[in-house]
């Protein structure tokens, strides 16, 4: 059905979407369907060709408004997002590195390497279910410990402003 919306025309694009209106079509006028009038191969065309040259005439029928351009921001991020991000990255790269070593092997080989845990498992000779647990404390203990930073340095802004 695709190679011949194709011949019929249909931009590869819009092609999916039009034999989906195809399929549609042919399930609503299923009941309406005469085999003692021709196989159901040429009703299908049929309705294929229809569907095709309603999208044509939609198409036809298409306004595209233009607008103005629209003026964006400079994607690139100015000196102080970059030096916070350098910090957050160093900060998070500080709290993993005060985990539990078993922890912190878990986490950096699974979440940071990308490695799946059953071949994480294997290389440590552990069952998949203690990884998936010491995963799941590391986590814990990597939001504990940053929170603890956050709320040590809102602690040290408050007392420094005072």
């Amino acid at each position: 059905m695709l190679s011949l919306l194709g011949r019929l025309g249909v931009p590869r694009c819009h092609r999916t979407d039009v034999a989906g209106q195809v399929w549609l079509t042919a399930w609503e006028s299923w009941p309406r369907f005469d085999p003692k009038r021709g196989r159901p191969e040429r009703w299908l065309n049929a309705i294929t060709v229809h569907v095709a040259s309603h999208y044509h005439e939609r198409m036809r029928r298409r306004r595209e408004e233009l607008v103005d351009l629209i003026e964006l921001a400079d994607p690139a991020p100015d000196a102080f997002a970059a030096m916070e991000s350098d910090s957050i990255r160093t900060g998070t790269i500080d709290a993993v590195n005060e985990l539990d070593p078993k922890l912190r092997f878990v986490l950096v080989a699974h979440d940071l390497d990308g490695i799946p845990m059953a071949q994480v498992a294997e290389g440590a000779g552990l069952p998949l279910s203690t990884l998936y647990k010491r995963r799941a404390k590391a986590i814990g203990a990597l939001r504990d410990i940053i929170e603890l930073r956050v709320t040590t340095e809102d602690l040290a802004r408050t007392v420094k402003s005072r």
